[in-house]
Order: structure tokens, then C-alpha cells, then sequence
């Protein structure tokens, strides 16, 4: 059984610390990091202050784009990305392009669900396990090269539906450990 993971989510990106001489570039990763710890580990403010004042995100379906715009719209999307648990994911990122204000990742993502939730959107599982979608997602982060910040995320994903979650053990990341 998957064990979902969140950690996972930057061990490229320390990887690629150790041999970056760049300056810009340590910075990009550095704050992608901080970002991604920050939403992993359920800490909505230091999640928003890795973000530009006006942030802009895409994240697309097959046409559509349901990605908040604007820092109130963002942090409401938060907010209710870490209450529902599904900020817990697990992003294993096997590749990271960079360019000059932006970061392309590339990886397996596994978005957790507790049965508890699953439940009550009508699905027959057990109530006490986790569950998972999986699927390849490639994200874009553009970054503000004035103040250093993320402008957004450009997400393009194929995931399982979500009737198709898988169960997973839980590997839960806690913002600020030492990982």
C-alpha cells in the first residue's frame, strides 16, 4: 500500500540546493520549498507570505480554469484546502526546469482524502482509513523578481476521479520539522 508522503515533495528541491551556485535560482527553490512545507503542513500564514500581493493561479481541466486570482480569493482557496486535509499531499516531483522567473515541476501526485470525508459525498469506503487520487501533474510557478515572491501556481494535472481513490497509509508532515 502507497504511503503518501509529503516530504517527498521537496527532496529534489534540496537536492538541487547543494550544487546551485546561483543566487536567483537558490532563491527560486528556496522559496518553492518554503511554500510547498508551508501548504503541507497546514500553516496558512506562512503559506500566503511566500505569495505576490496580486496572485494569480490556473488550474486547468481539459478547457477550463478554476484557479483563484487575487490574495483574498487565494487565501480563502487555503483555508479551505488545509480544513478539508487534501493540503496533504504528496508531490513527488522527479524533474525541476529553470528558467528565468519560473520554476516548471514535473511528478506524481497523490491527494489525500480521510473515509470520513469520502463518506459523507455518498462513496461506500471505511470511514477510518485514508484514501488517495493519483495521477502526473507538471506545475508552472512564475516568480515577482522585485520582491521574490510566487505569482501563482499554472497547474496542468490528470488525476483518478476521485470515486477511484485508492486506500494509502499516511505519513502526516508537521510545518517547521526537521525534514
Amino acid at each position: 500500500m502507497k504511503t503518501v508522503d509529503s516530504r517527498n515533495n521537496w527532496r529534489l528541491i534540496d537536492e538541487l540546493l547543494l550544487g546551485e551556485g546561483d543566487e536567483w535560482r537558490r532563491h527560486m527553490l528556496s522559496q518553492l520549498k518554503e511554500h510547498v512545507q508551508a501548504e503541507c503542513g497546514s500553516d496558512l500564514d506562512a503559506l500566503l507570505v511566500t505569495m505576490s500581493d496580486n496572485p494569480r493561479f490556473h488550474i486547468w481541466t481539459a478547457t477550463e480554469d478554476n484557479g483563484p486570482k487575487g490574495f483574498e480569493a487565494l487565501k480563502e482557496f487555503y483555508a479551505g484546502l488545509i480544513a478539508s486535509g487534501s493540503n496533504r499531499f504528496e508531490y513527488a516531483v522527479e524533474r525541476i526546469v529553470i528558467g528565468d522567473d519560473t520554476l516548471v515541476t514535473e511528478g506524481e501526485l497523490y491527494t489525500p482524502f480521510s473515509g470520513e470525508m469520502l463518506k459523507q459525498m455518498g462513496m461506500d469506503v471505511d470511514e477510518t482509513k485514508m484514501y488517495a487520487t493519483r495521477g502526473r501533474t507538471v506545475t508552472f510557478w512564475p516568480f515577482e523578481r522585485d520582491t521574490g515572491k510566487l505569482i501563482g501556481e499554472d497547474i496542468y494535472s490528470i488525476t483518478t476521479d476521485i470515486s477511484e481513490a485508492e486506500e494509502v497509509g499516511f505519513n502526516p508532515y508537521t510545518y517547521g520539522e526537521n525534514a
